[in-house]
């Protein structure tokens, strides 16, 4: 046997060693793998893949990254925004902190807190006030701003631009005043001022906030100023609605007929708030709008109102079913249907309309809290303790929704968190209380400053709670219970 062929020995697979940065190197990849997240994962295993295949993931990331581009940009077309540029402003404001940039941006602060208390009357939908990206695209001067702006112009859907300037009176010290223009939008060059005079600028920055409501969103700031209205408690022949029903007006001798459904819906809703004589006003003035705007869907809801005010519950309900079944209707045509089949005791469908009323506006605690009363109702406590605690959440101020929720829990039997939430509306409106409940919140208050008194066991009651849906009246209109704010 030859030297060369004695020195040939069948391969050992299992006795060979491994080469440095073989096998190891391959387990301490997976290892770093398995630790990344899933997306930066699956883009670290398509980096390893064959460069073959580079060339369709890259057409594929192209195509979808232009997709979701032009999706962005039609949803930008579509949305109108409401903008507050930088306010040109003198030069002691600036001194004193108000930079043009920080006084828009607290303008437009005052603005979204205006059209966030604005529930109480429906309205037509605020213009968006969120800032959008501005979003480079592939090409000579091209941005995603200046591509929506672009399409906006050519389509006339302008967004609205609220142009604020101030100057200061001079001779008088600490005298302002803010010039306030619409440009864009259905009320295009409304303009008017606001003068000032004093320290207090947060006052002043409010005062232009409103003047600007006015004049761009007329509707949205009549509904706040009814929810003030509302927080004074004022008896109905006592409550000023005379300032309300001026920019109803407004809005109705302006060209902007799109907004004039919205205006003659709020007149009429004002009316049927102040009992059965003003409701048959109501009625009259909304079937009369309803020849002008036959599928209105607010009208529709408006009339069914002024109906149920009359106790023509049956009539009210045809009227709230025609609106909910109109292109147009909102979250609140379903929740006043819901509420008047409520009224009706007609108990399951009441709750089907509540259902599709937070499928639309899962947000809106009028029918978080219609819907938990009706829950209770029906002896459903864990599902209304749940829309009842949402509410809440939603708005801590509202009364009425901590008393529901106190009474939820009460047929639970759980007192302890019963009186608590019957404290917290106490604090807020002693008259959404019976006296029972009145007097579990003052015990929760008393073991809350440190008293000892006799508290009953959580399966204790003192008594069943008696709460019986109220019928429509003066005072307990179809959404005033709830509405009503400390």
């Amino acid at each position: 046997m030859s030297s060369t062929h004695s020195q040939r020995r069948p391969m050992n697979w299992r006795s060979r060693s491994f080469r440095p940065g073989g096998a190891a190197r391959r387990h301490n990849s997976r290892r770093f793998a398995g630790f990344l997240p899933l997306g930066l994962r699956a883009a670290w295993l398509i980096g390893r893949g064959p460069k073959d295949i580079w060339p369709y993931i890259v057409s594929w990331l192209l195509l979808l990254l232009t997709i979701g581009s032009i999706c962005l940009v039609v949803r930008g077309v579509l949305t109108r925004q409401l903008l507050v540029p930088p306010v040109e402003t003198p030069q002691t404001l600036t001194e004193r902190g108000y930079t043009p940039g920080f006084l828009a941006e607290r303008i437009m602060s005052s603005m979204r807190d205006i059209a966030q208390d604005s529930g109480s009357i429906p309205h037509d939908t605020m213009t968006d006030t969120d800032a959008q990206p501005d979003i480079q695209i592939p090409g000579p001067e091209m941005s995603y701003a200046s591509t929506v702006r672009f399409i906006k112009g050519v389509i006339k859907r302008t967004d609205v631009v609220v142009h604020v300037g101030v100057t200061e009176v001079k001779g008088s010290k600490d005298t302002y005043i803010a010039h306030v223009q619409i440009e864009g939008g259905p009320f295009n060059s409304r303009e008017s001022i606001v003068p000032f005079e004093g320290h207090d600028l947060e006052k002043f920055v409010q005062e232009i906030a409103v003047k600007a409501m006015r004049l761009a969103e007329p509707n949205i700031l009549a509904s706040h100023l009814y929810s003030e209205v509302r927080k004074t408690r004022c008896s109905l022949a006592n409550c000023d609605y005379n300032e309300i029903v001026a920019i109803y007006d407004e809005v109705l001798a302006l060209p902007a007929s799109e907004q004039g459904e919205w205006a003659l819906a709020g007149k009429a809703w004002l009316l049927a708030d102040q009992g059965e004589s003003k409701a048959k006003e109501a009625e009259r003035q909304t079937r009369d709008a309803l020849t002008v705007y036959q599928h209105s869907a607010v009208l529709h809801a408006s009339l069914g109102r002024a109906l149920a005010q009359q106790n023509r519950l049956d009539d009210a309900l045809d009227a709230l079913r025609a609106g909910a079944s109109e292109k147009s209707k909102t979250a609140e045509n379903l929740r006043l249907l819901g509420d008047v089949l409520l009224h009706a005791h007609r108990n399951a469908e009441a709750l089907d309309a509540f259902k599709q009323a937070d499928k639309m506006n899962p947000d809106s605690v009028d029918n978080l809290h219609d819907w938990g009363e009706a829950l209770n109702s029906v002896g459903r406590y864990d599902d209304a303790i749940e829309k009842l605690s949402r509410a809440v959440r939603l708005r801590p101020d509202l009364a009425p929704s901590y008393a529901e929720l106190g009474r939820a829990l009460d047929h639970k039997g759980d007192l302890r968190r019963a009186s608590r939430n019957y404290a917290e509306a106490l604090k807020r409106d002693a008259g959404s209380l019976s006296a029972h409940e009145t007097q579990l919140a003052q015990l929760a208050n008393t073991v809350e400053d440190g008293g000892a008194p006799n508290t009953p066991t959580p399966g204790a009651r003192t008594r069943p709670v008696s709460n019986p849906r109220p019928a429509l009246s003066l005072q307990a209109s179809v959404d005033a219970p709830r509405n009503a704010e400390a």
